[in-house]
C-alpha cells in the first residue's frame, strides 16, 4: 500500500515522496544521506525535541470503537496520543478513515494490544487540513486491535474525525479476547483432547471466533492440571498477540482453571470463566468411589477407573482427580483457597438428564445410568456426574438439557433430540461478545 503523508509547513503542507518509507509511528524516514525523504529540506519539519518526545507522549484510552461508528471533532492533547480499541474478525475487512480538523498533519496506525511501545504497526493512514486518511485493513486473527492517533506536531493540541466501516466479512463474529477449551476427564479412547469437545473449535472458528485448546493430563489432581494449563495460556497469550484470554471448561476443567486463576494469579489474563457441569461443591460419586460416603464404594471405584479409561498404571493419578472433585476437598479446602477474583467474569452452566427424559427433555446415557442414580439418592438432580446443586459459580445461568456426555457432544455428536451442543457452544461465544469479553 502507497500511503500519500503531508509534512506541515509554515504557511502550507508539502507533499512526502510516495516512496519515501515512514518509521513505527508514520514519520518520513532519513535517507541514505541523513535528510529526511521530502521535497523539502529537513528545517521545514516539526521541532519536536524540546518538550514532547514523540516517543514518551502520554495515551489516553478513548475506549471501544465499532464497526459503522463515526466519532467527530475529537479533542487531540498537546503531547498525547489517543487509543482506540476495536473488535475484528479474521476474514473480514475493515475501513478506517481519518480526518484532520486544522492544520496539524496526524497519523493513525494499527497495533497488536501487546505491542506497549507501538513499535511494530500492523498498517498506518495520514491525514491533514482537505485530505482525510483512509485505510483498508484485512484483520490477521480475531479479537481486538489497538489504533492510535497522533500528531506529527505533538506540541498542538489537534482535533479529528474518526470512522470504522465493515466492507466484507461483517457476517462474521468473534469475541474481543480468544476463547479456550479446556476439558475435563478424557473418558473416550478413540478421542483425545483436541476433540474432546466434538466439532466445537472448528464450527466457533467458522464463524469468526479465535478458539484454542488446552491439552491437560486426561486424569490428574487439580493441582497438577491447574499448573499444566497455567502454562499454556502464556503459550496462547504469545500466540495470538492478546492481553487476555476467555476461558470455556467443562467438568473438572472448571475447578482447574478457577486455580489456575486464583492460586496461580492469572486474574490478571483471563477475562471471563464459563464453567459448564463444574462440581463446584464437589460430586457424591466421588466420594463414593473413594469411601468417603455411604455406597459400594469398590463398585464406584471399578466404575470411575473404567469410565475414564485409566488403566495400565495410571489407576494413582485418576484417584487424584477423584480426590480433587471430592465434596469434603472441594468445599472445604479448594473453595477457601480460591476465591473468585473481582477482575473476572464467573459465568456458570449445568446439564439435567433423568432416566426416562420425563420432565428433564433428556435420556440418561446407559454408560453414567449407574452413577446418576448413586448422586440422585443423596444430591438429588445431576447430570450422571454432577449434581445440579453443585454446579452454580457466579453468574449461573441455568440448566441445560444434556447428560455430562451430551454437554461436550460425546459420543461422536451424537446427543439427546432436545439439545445441539454445537448451537449452545455458539451460544456461549455471542454471549461472550456481546458482553464484551
Amino acid at each position: 500500500m502507497i500511503i500519500m503523508l503531508l509534512a506541515c509547513g509554515c504557511d502550507s503542507p508539502t507533499l512526502v515522496s510516495p516512496d519515501a518509507e515512514t518509521d513505527a509511528d508514520g514519520e518520513p524516514r532519513p535517507d541514505a544521506d541523513g535528510g529526511s525523504q521530502t521535497e523539502s529540506d529537513s528545517d521545514s519539519l516539526p521541532d519536536e525535541s524540546p518538550s514532547c518526545n514523540p516517543a514518551g507522549l502520554s495515551n489516553e484510552d478513548r475506549g471501544l470503537i465499532y464497526a459503522g461508528d463515526n466519532v467527530e471533532n475529537v479533542v487531540l492533547k498537546a503531547c498525547g496520543r489517543d487509543r482506540w480499541t476495536f473488535v475484528a474478525a479474521q476474514g473480514s475487512k475493515i475501513e478506517i478513515n481519518l480526518t484532520a480538523r486544522g492544520y496539524n498533519l496526524l497519523v493513525a496506525a494499527v497495533n497488536y494490544p501487546d505491542d506497549a511501545d507501538w513499535s511494530a504497526k500492523l498498517d498506518s493512514i495520514s491525514a491533514a487540513a482537505g485530505l482525510p486518511g483512509r485505510l483498508t485493513f484485512s484483520p490477521p486473527r480475531s479479537g481486538e486491535f489497538f489504533l492510535q492517533v497522533r500528531s506529527i506536531d505533538p506540541e498542538q493540541e489537534s482535533s479529528y474525525d474518526l470512522g470504522l466501516n465493515c466492507l466484507e466479512g461483517c457476517e462474521l463474529e468473534c469475541s474481543r479476547f480468544p476463547i479456550v477449551l479446556v476439558h475435563g476427564w478424557t473418558g473416550f479412547d478413540q478421542i483425545g483432547p483436541i476433540e474432546y469437545f466434538y466439532n466445537v473449535p472448528d464450527t466457533l472458528r467458522q464463524h469468526g471466533y479465535a478458539v484454542l485448546v488446552a491439552v491437560l493430563d486426561p486424569y490428574n489432581s487439580v493441582e497438577v492440571r491447574s499448573a499444566q494449563l497455567a502454562e499454556q495460556l502464556d503459550g496462547f497469550l504469545k500466540k495470538s498477540r492478546s492481553r487476555k484470554l476467555n476461558i470455556i471448561a467443562h467438568s473438572q476443567g472448571g475447578l482447574d482453571s478457577r486455580r489456575a486463576i486464583s492460586t496461580l494469579g492469572y486474574g490478571d489474563r483471563v477475562e471471563a470463566l464459563v464453567t459448564i457441569a463444574t462440581p463446584h461443591r464437589g460430586t457424591p460419586i466421588a466420594d463414593i468411589a473413594l469411601g468417603l460416603g455411604p455406597g459400594p464404594g469398590e463398585d464406584a471405584l471399578a466404575f470411575l477407573l473404567n469410565l475414564i479409561g485409566a488403566a495400565g498404571g495410571n489407576e494413582s493419578d485418576a484417584v487424584a482427580s477423584f480426590e480433587s472433585i471430592s465434596t469434603d476437598f472441594v468445599q472445604n479446602e479448594f473453595n477457601p483457597a480460591n476465591p473468585d477474583d473481582p477482575r473476572v467474569s464467573y459465568i456458570s452452566w449445568t446439564g439435567l438428564t433423568c432416566p426416562l427424559g420425563i420432565n428433564c427433555q433428556d435420556i440418561c446415557d446407559v454408560e453414567i445410568r449407574w452413577a446418576y442414580d448413586l448422586i440422585y439418592l443423596s444430591a438429588g438432580d445431576n447430570d450422571g456426574m454432577v449434581p445440579v446443586s453443585s454446579a452454580p459459580w457466579g453468574d449461573y445461568r441455568g440448566t441445560i438439557p444434556a447428560d455430562h456426555f451430551d454437554e461436550i457432544g460425546q459420543v461422536l455428536g451424537v446427543t439427546g433430540p432436545n439439545f445441539d451442543h454445537l448451537e449452545f457452544y455458539l451460544g456461549v461465544a455471542e454471549d461472550l461478545a456481546a458482553s464484551g469479553h
